[in-house]
């Protein structure tokens, strides 16, 4: 029996109107202009799909390695593509006897677990976080689906603790977080579904180091297989790093069906060696991942996907999209899907998409970029109201209820608590979720240039944002205390909120000045 990706139906992809369907490999590249994108089962798989193909373009193509080179790439329409994947479809076999996709054939079947808490994303103590089915209930799932599994596994997962690998019986078998985890992964959007693909293929120029170093071959690990004693290892480039063998695996099938899955610890980095010299798709702060949270609103960190500063990057697919429409080859807004998976150890804690669009000044403009990130600190700051430090509004509120002798540990405690269930922050950055985007949209056109040919942006546009902030603060504090009955105490803390707000507007006002 085989399933050869290259020919079944597994891939998970939206039409022009709007239907689902699944496509093989081949398929998928020659109907890519008519297709819309891809949408698997959650957005962890979609990110790893986005990868795993991408992978499979920069090896056929062994390129974009100039921006000629990409426009040659898109005039191909993905022939080069199809015409690898036929050389190399035995590489593509799911159930290959010796060497089946993405798997190590070492594995027993004795140290094989459920594929109920891996394929429904849950933790190893079977919490029901994402579903409530039990796990011994005979759950089983399509081919189809184990490919895609398979795919998300070597691409996002969290760490865990795993079977040995054999014939290891003790010492590590942690498995490590993939770099995906915890971060922000941007896919730059467009449609058809070629043109995102296009869209998110970096520059490959191993001769230039572009983008990163190339030891040796750099060649997919569906290429030298995924079998071996797990180890520490440099990815020999960016194609390998992409296809890096993070884990190990082995599916059990019962003729269409998928029951059981080992798996193990695979490959990881060497200690201290950072992902940002292959990975792409991710900001980095001080050579770490921007993170991805599930309580922060993502635009809060959108200056650092737009542009780069003092140790910080923007992702790199950013700088190269950034060329691309230097030659007009890409449209005047970048758009944006931000894919992630937070997770507490082995415990995944949630996933989300998020869209995020911006014009395109803010990728060139540094003066622009450098007010937007201004706005976005004023919004910061103003999260002061919505704290319990000594002297915060919540501070004051507490002071009023309690008797004047109470002590300021206590007091502390107790504003603290107020913070918490109160939760005045919540409203503030639900509300202002709504302002930010209007500021990000207008600010390009608040532009002034003086007589010396220097353009100024936000002369008008940022003292109305902090406006906004400040009026946004007030009315999201007054509606947390609203519930209050000690009018003298909500008089208290109204009175330290505009005292706050006050010192704050003249600190921003210095600033902008």
């Amino acid at each position: 029996m085989t399933f050869n990706l290259t020919e079944q139906q597994w891939i998970p992809v939206v039409t022009q109107d709007w239907q689902y369907q699944e496509v093989s490999l081949i398929e998928m590249f020659e109907r890519w202009q008519q297709l819309r994108e891809l949408q698997a089962e959650n957005p962890p798989t979609t990110l790893a799909l986005y990868r795993f193909l991408l992978a499979i373009l920069h090896r056929a193509y062994q390129g974009p390695r100039t921006v000629d080179h990409w426009e040659e790439i898109s005039e191909d329409n993905g022939q080069q593509a199809i015409a690898y994947l036929k050389e190399k479809a035995e590489c593509f076999d799911l159930l290959h006897p010796t060497q089946p996709f993405m798997q190590d054939i070492a594995l027993p079947e004795q140290s094989s677990i459920p594929i109920y808490n891996l394929s429904l994303m849950q933790a190893d103590n079977t919490s029901t976080v994402f579903c409530h089915e039990h796990q011994w209930t005979g759950y089983s799932i399509s081919l189809s689906q184990a490919s895609r599994l398979l795919i998300r596994l070597q691409s996002v997962d969290p760490t865990s603790l795993r079977a040995f690998y054999p014939p290891q019986s003790k010492g590590n078998r942690s498995a490590a977080n993939t770099p995906t985890i915890n971060a922000a992964n941007i896919i730059v959007c467009g449609s058809p579904l070629k043109e995102m693909l296009l869209f998110n293929l970096m520059q490959y120029n191993p001769t230039a180091e572009i983008p990163s170093v190339v030891s040796g071959e750099d060649l997919p690990t569906w290429e030298t297989g995924y079998t071996g004693q797990p180890k520490k290892a440099i990815p020999n480039g960016y194609i390998n790093y992409l296809t890096y063998p993070w884990r190990r695996l082995r599916l059990f099938a019962q003729g269409a069906q998928v029951s059981q899955i080992a798996i193990t610890m695979g490959h990881s980095l060497p200690d201290g060696v950072s992902t940002s010299q292959w990975e792409c798709g991710i900001a980095f702060r001080e050579d770490k991942p921007v993170r991805l949270s599930m309580e922060r609103q993502l635009w809060r960190d959108a200056h650092s996907f737009l542009q780069s500063a003092d140790k910080s990057n923007r992702p790199r697919i950013i700088d190269w999209w950034e060329k691309l429409r230097y030659e007009e080859l890409v449209e005047n807004t970048i758009h944006l899907q931000i894919f992630g998976l937070c997770a507490d150890k082995a415990k995944p804690l949630g996933w989300s998409v998020e869209q995020f669009s911006a014009p395109v000044q803010y990728l060139t403009e540094r003066d622009l970029w450098n007010v937007l990130s201004i706005g976005i600190k004023i919004a910061e700051d103003h999260q002061q109201a919505f704290r319990s430090f000594r002297g915060s509004p919540y501070y004051a509120l507490a002071q009023g209820l309690n008797p004047p002798t109470t002590g300021g540990d206590a007091i502390s405690k107790h504003a603290l608590s107020l913070a918490a269930a109160l939760d005045g922050a919540s409203r503030y950055w639900a509300k202002l979720d709504r302002e930010f985007y209007r500021f990000l949209d207008e600010l390009p056109q608040d532009a002034t240039t003086g007589a010396d040919g220097i353009t100024r942006y936000g002369l008008n546009k940022l003292p109305d944002w902090t406006n906004t902030v400040q009026s946004v603060a007030q009315e999201a504090f007054k509606e947390s205390i609203a519930s209050i009955r000690n009018y003298q105490a909500r008089a208290l803390a109204l009175r330290s909120l505009n005292s706050l707000l006050r010192k704050l507007w003249g600190e921003k006002s210095g600033k902008a000045a």
